[in-house]
C-alpha cells in the first residue's frame, strides 16, 4: 500500500473524529480497539482492516471510498 493512500485515510479519519468531537479513545472504545491503535491511524502508520473501514464508515455516515 503506498504511503500517499496511508496519509488519506489517516487525514479522513482524524477529520470525521474530530468533527463529531469524539477523542482518539472514544473512537477506540466504539471499535473495540485501542486509542493507541487509533493514534496509529490518524498518524497514517497503519491503517485498520477492512471490516473496521466499514465500521468507521457506517459510524460516521460516509462510504469506504470516502476514507479512501
Amino acid at each position: 500500500m503506498s504511503v500517499e493512500l496511508k496519509l488519506v485515510i489517516a487525514k479522513n479519519i482524524a477529520a470525521l473524529r474530530t468533527a463529531r468531537g469524539m477523542t482518539q479513545i472514544e473512537l477506540a472504545e466504539k471499535l473495540n480497539y485501542s486509542d493507541k491503535a487509533v493514534s496509529k491511524w490518524e498518524r497514517g502508520e497503519s491503517i485498520p482492516d477492512v471490516l473496521v473501514l466499514k465500521q468507521i464508515a457506517d459510524m460516521f455516515s460516509v462510504t469506504v471510498d470516502y476514507l479512501l
